[in-house]
Protein backbone atom coordinates (compact mmCIF):
# COMPACT_ATOMS: atom_id res chain seq x y z
CA UNK A 1 0.00 0.00 0.00
CA UNK A 2 2.60 2.90 0.67
CA UNK A 3 3.99 2.31 -3.21
CA UNK A 4 0.34 3.85 -4.14
CA UNK A 5 1.35 7.39 -2.60
CA UNK A 6 4.73 7.21 -3.87
CA UNK A 7 3.78 6.33 -7.30
CA UNK A 8 1.50 9.41 -6.90
CA UNK A 9 3.86 11.84 -5.98
CA UNK A 10 6.68 10.57 -8.57
CA UNK A 11 4.15 11.58 -10.93
CA UNK A 12 2.87 14.49 -9.90
CA UNK A 13 6.88 15.67 -9.81
CA UNK A 14 7.26 14.25 -13.01
CA UNK A 15 4.44 16.68 -14.19
CA UNK A 16 5.65 19.54 -12.20
CA UNK A 17 9.18 19.20 -14.46
CA UNK A 18 7.47 19.39 -17.67
CA UNK A 19 5.26 21.77 -17.27
CA UNK A 20 8.12 23.96 -16.58
CA UNK A 21 10.39 22.91 -18.74
CA UNK A 22 7.64 23.21 -21.30
CA UNK A 23 7.24 26.83 -20.52
CA UNK A 24 11.17 27.84 -20.10
CA UNK A 25 10.91 26.50 -23.84
CA UNK A 26 8.10 28.38 -24.72
CA UNK A 27 9.68 32.15 -22.75
CA UNK A 28 12.92 31.31 -24.89
CA UNK A 29 11.33 30.69 -28.60
CA UNK A 30 13.08 33.35 -30.50
CA UNK A 31 10.17 35.07 -32.63
CA UNK A 32 9.96 35.22 -36.37
CA UNK A 33 11.82 38.63 -37.13
CA UNK A 34 14.57 37.46 -34.02
CA UNK A 35 15.02 34.33 -36.69
CA UNK A 36 15.47 36.85 -39.39
CA UNK A 37 18.92 37.85 -38.68
CA UNK A 38 20.46 34.08 -38.46
CA UNK A 39 18.35 33.58 -41.89
CA UNK A 40 20.58 36.85 -43.31
CA UNK A 41 23.62 35.39 -41.98
CA UNK A 42 23.37 32.06 -43.57
CA UNK A 43 21.95 33.55 -46.61
CA UNK A 44 24.51 35.67 -47.80
CA UNK A 45 27.19 33.05 -46.82
CA UNK A 46 25.92 30.23 -48.20
CA UNK A 47 24.12 31.80 -51.39
CA UNK A 48 25.61 35.54 -52.17
CA UNK A 49 23.30 37.59 -54.50
CA UNK A 50 26.22 38.88 -56.35
CA UNK A 51 27.06 35.27 -57.52
CA UNK A 52 23.65 34.48 -58.39
CA UNK A 53 22.99 34.03 -62.33
CA UNK A 54 19.47 32.54 -61.89
CA UNK A 55 16.82 33.75 -59.55
CA UNK A 56 15.46 29.84 -59.32
CA UNK A 57 18.74 28.66 -58.14
CA UNK A 58 19.17 31.43 -55.56
CA UNK A 59 15.25 30.65 -54.50
CA UNK A 60 15.97 27.19 -54.36
CA UNK A 61 19.47 27.87 -52.44
CA UNK A 62 17.64 29.97 -49.84
CA UNK A 63 14.71 27.30 -49.47
CA UNK A 64 17.38 25.01 -47.91
CA UNK A 65 19.06 27.63 -45.22
CA UNK A 66 15.01 28.14 -44.22
CA UNK A 67 14.65 23.95 -43.97
CA UNK A 68 18.38 23.99 -42.34
CA UNK A 69 16.92 26.70 -39.70
CA UNK A 70 13.81 24.45 -39.05
CA UNK A 71 15.93 21.99 -37.76
CA UNK A 72 17.20 24.37 -36.14
CA UNK A 73 14.38 25.81 -34.29
CA UNK A 74 13.21 28.21 -36.42
CA UNK A 75 8.99 28.00 -36.45
CA UNK A 76 7.62 26.54 -39.32
CA UNK A 77 5.07 29.26 -39.50
CA UNK A 78 8.11 31.47 -40.19
CA UNK A 79 9.36 29.66 -42.95
CA UNK A 80 6.72 31.20 -45.47
CA UNK A 81 8.11 35.11 -44.98
CA UNK A 82 11.51 33.86 -45.20
CA UNK A 83 11.18 32.68 -48.49
CA UNK A 84 8.70 35.01 -49.94
CA UNK A 85 12.13 37.49 -49.21
CA UNK A 86 14.40 35.71 -51.17
CA UNK A 87 11.88 35.58 -54.09
CA UNK A 88 11.39 39.29 -53.90
CA UNK A 89 14.80 40.17 -54.75
CA UNK A 90 17.22 41.03 -57.74
CA UNK A 91 19.40 38.22 -56.71
CA UNK A 92 20.34 35.78 -60.54
CA UNK A 93 18.02 38.67 -61.88
CA UNK A 94 19.88 40.64 -64.76
CA UNK A 95 18.77 44.26 -65.63
CA UNK A 96 16.37 44.23 -62.47
CA UNK A 97 17.20 46.73 -58.89
CA UNK A 98 15.32 47.49 -55.98
CA UNK A 99 13.32 50.64 -55.96
CA UNK A 100 13.04 52.16 -52.32
CA UNK A 101 10.30 55.73 -51.88
CA UNK A 102 10.07 56.74 -48.61
CA UNK A 103 7.23 59.09 -47.76
CA UNK A 104 8.26 61.82 -44.83
CA UNK A 105 5.69 63.91 -42.74
CA UNK A 106 6.50 67.49 -41.67
CA UNK A 107 8.47 68.06 -38.39
CA UNK A 108 6.72 71.41 -36.86
CA UNK A 109 8.49 72.75 -33.48
CA UNK A 110 10.30 69.81 -32.81
CA UNK A 111 7.37 66.88 -33.25
CA UNK A 112 6.53 65.15 -36.40
CA UNK A 113 3.03 66.38 -37.78
CA UNK A 114 1.70 62.66 -38.11
CA UNK A 115 3.06 61.36 -34.56
CA UNK A 116 3.44 63.75 -31.93
CA UNK A 117 5.35 61.24 -30.40
CA UNK A 118 8.03 61.50 -32.63
CA UNK A 119 10.65 64.44 -31.92
CA UNK A 120 12.70 65.76 -34.99
CA UNK A 121 14.88 68.44 -36.18
CA UNK A 122 14.13 67.63 -39.91
CA UNK A 123 11.59 66.55 -42.16
CA UNK A 124 13.05 63.66 -42.88
CA UNK A 125 13.16 62.23 -38.89
CA UNK A 126 9.68 61.65 -39.40
CA UNK A 127 9.28 59.07 -41.66
CA UNK A 128 5.26 58.08 -42.80
CA UNK A 129 6.12 54.92 -44.74
CA UNK A 130 8.66 52.97 -46.67
CA UNK A 131 7.52 50.99 -50.04
CA UNK A 132 10.30 49.04 -51.74
CA UNK A 133 9.75 47.43 -55.71
CA UNK A 134 11.88 45.39 -57.69
CA UNK A 135 12.28 47.50 -60.86
CA UNK A 136 13.92 47.50 -64.18
CA UNK A 137 13.29 50.90 -64.46
CA UNK A 138 15.45 53.29 -61.94
CA UNK A 139 15.14 56.36 -64.46
CA UNK A 140 11.09 55.74 -63.27
CA UNK A 141 12.12 55.19 -59.76
CA UNK A 142 13.95 57.78 -59.02
CA UNK A 143 11.99 60.35 -60.69
CA UNK A 144 8.96 59.09 -58.05
CA UNK A 145 11.26 60.27 -55.48
CA UNK A 146 12.88 56.83 -54.97
CA UNK A 147 16.55 55.49 -54.64
CA UNK A 148 17.36 52.25 -57.00
CA UNK A 149 19.46 49.87 -55.42
CA UNK A 150 19.57 50.58 -51.47
CA UNK A 151 19.64 46.54 -51.49
CA UNK A 152 19.47 43.60 -53.26
CA UNK A 153 15.93 42.85 -51.42
CA UNK A 154 12.92 44.70 -50.21
CA UNK A 155 13.42 42.82 -46.95
CA UNK A 156 13.92 44.16 -43.23
CA UNK A 157 18.01 44.47 -42.93
CA UNK A 158 18.94 43.66 -39.49
CA UNK A 159 22.03 45.80 -39.40
CA UNK A 160 19.93 49.19 -39.58
CA UNK A 161 17.11 47.47 -37.00
CA UNK A 162 14.23 47.73 -39.45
Amino acid sequence: MMMKPMAGVVFSLGLVIAAATTANAQATELTCDEWRCEFQDRVEARCPCSEQTNHGRYVSCVAHVVKELVADGLPTRCKGKLKRCAAKSVCGKEGFSTCTIHEYGTCVEGVCSHDSNITCSADTDCLVSSQCRITRDTARCEAAGGVANLSPTCCSSCNTGE
